[in-house]
């Protein structure tokens, strides 16, 4: 059996025993954000002002990060991320001491974009990126070879490293998108010609990736004819993936409807980028993107003040990405209920920030199999509309695996013994060692009350005492939001 298959019979045997396990969902319990004060200094960050940030714009902040931002302003911290190229640094991951196959091995493939999370310099650029994967989502199930994702990963970066394209436009991306090898094999639009349109591509792009179905007042956003005229629009695109590494889509002529259009009222000979810029100049468009961008940082949805200025300096920019990055992550709301954290961390950002408080490298499949495991693994949407987010991230089964991740990093690593340590220096040590997380006052006693009942007389218990209060820390209830 290949590699692959064995991977791939791997994640289907995972995947149904979870099935079959009938997860209860648990609720977490978070503050609206109406009752906490949502005043905050934007002039000078505090401690935890900068984690909020680098765990909303990143995968948490490092003792540097909280060092380096401390004091200073808000717009300052976020020039940075937005203007500071992306790159990798420090040794590269492996799987059990091999290099990473991503073309022959899909464990591989996910691990190898996992191990760029965990090196990058500069985290932004990796989250937005993955954004743009859940947004315009493809899956490996459905899309071969595996180059087609590893090319349109490469195109979303593009779209995401801001420092290296700073006028960066979603128009720019969706143009590119809708032509992508990897895009027209994975909605068929390779297969949609004159006389025979395949209408899947231009129904996703209405419906998830530019207006949704309907308005804030529930009017509809289009019709099905739009997605019929669409569909003639994108005709007549090929792939040409007899080189996998260089995987290509061009277009046919004679597979094109060469003839009249009519969508969304307007007549013409639209080609696939007319459609494009005709379905983004919908007056729905501007709304529906900055809603799902903002919901991304921050908990709360935009007030109708907030995202009428979004869409001002959205579309006075031309459609650009970073003026509306920049404006989301300076506003007051993203800094809110700081004293209680209110979004669930989604598990690549879990394992990815645990990874790198840690200082852990990939070594081998753990985070391959417990991100499959919390229901969210890369390249493998459940679904074209990605994975749903938000609470649907805690249930019965994804909360062991969690807290199962951060165990087996932590039992993994070198803990050192401390004779005589006592119950507050082995709390202070744990902490320290864990990347100084957030954890309430309520949660903080009651992890001192474990370390001060828990046993150390000997070097065994006092490791097994530094381990459990480090999965605590790590794992527990607290861990999970951001």
């Amino acid at each position: 059996m290949s590699r692959l298959a064995y991977s791939a019979n791997r994640r289907r045997a995972r995947r149904a025993k979870r099935a079959a396990a009938k997860p209860r969902r648990h609720r977490l319990f978070l503050p609206p954000a109406s009752t906490v004060d949502q005043t905050v200094d934007l002039t000078s960050m505090s401690a935890a002002m900068v984690d909020r940030l680098f765990w909303r714009a990143g995968f948490g902040p490092t003792q540097a990060d909280r060092t380096a931002w401390t004091g200073k302003p808000v717009k300052d911290a976020v020039n940075w991320l937005l203007t500071t190229p992306a790159g990798v640094s420090g040794v590269p991951g492996t799987n059990g001491g091999k290099a990473f196959d991503p073309t022959g091995d899909d464990t591989d493939l996910v691990l190898s974009w996992v191990d760029r999370m965990v090196r990058s310099t500069n985290p932004f650029p990796e989250r937005l990126g993955f954004f743009w994967h859940r947004h315009f989502a493809n899956s490996r199930a459905s899309v071969s070879p595996p180059q087609l994702l590893m090319q349109q990963n490469d195109l979303f970066r593009k779209y995401s490293d801001l420092a290296a394209n700073p006028t960066a436009s979603f128009k720019d991306l969706t143009h590119e998108v809708t032509i992508n090898p990897s895009m027209l094999r994975f909605l068929t639009g390779e297969y949609n010609v004159k006389g025979a349109p395949n209408e899947n591509y231009g129904r996703e792009l209405m419906e998830l990736f530019s207006l949704g179905i309907t308005n804030a007042a529930g009017a509809a956003n289009y019709s099905e004819d739009d997605v019929k005229q669409l569909a003639k629009a994108f005709s007549g695109w090929q792939i040409d993936d007899s080189n996998p590494d260089a995987v290509t889509s061009y277009f046919t002529p004679d597979r094109w409807y060469n003839g009249p259009k009519i969508v969304f009222g307007k007549f013409g000979n639209y080609h696939y980028d007319d459609a494009v810029d005709l379905v983004l100049a919908h007056p729905n468009h501007p709304a529906f993107l900055l809603t799902k961008l903002w919901n991304e940082f921050v908990a709360t949805p935009p007030d109708a003040a907030t995202l009428a200025k979004l869409v001002s300096t959205y579309t006075s920019s031309g459609l650009q990405i970073k003026p509306v990055i920049q404006q989301i992550l300076t506003d007051p709301a993203l800094f809110a209920s700081l004293s209680e954290p209110n979004l669930v961390k989604p598990p690549i950002v879990y394992v990815v920030g645990t990874m790198r408080a840690l200082g852990a490298g990939v070594t081998d499949t753990s985070a391959t199999d417990h991100l499959d495991d919390m229901g969210q693994l890369p390249y493998f949407p459940p679904t074209v509309a990605g994975w749903e987010g938000g609470l649907s991230w805690l249930n019965t089964n994804t909360a062991l695996a969690r807290f199962g991740f951060a165990a087996s990093l932590i039992s993994n690593a070198t803990i050192d013994d401390v004779p005589g340590e006592t119950a507050s220096s082995a709390y202070d040590r744990a902490y320290a060692a864990v990347g100084q997380p957030w954890l309430s006052s309520a949660t903080q006693a009651a992890i001192r009350d474990f370390s001060n009942r828990a046993g150390s007389g000997t070097s065994k218990l006092r490791k097994e005492r530094q381990l459990m209060l480090r999965a605590l820390m790590l794992a527990g209830p607290d861990g999970q939001v951001m």
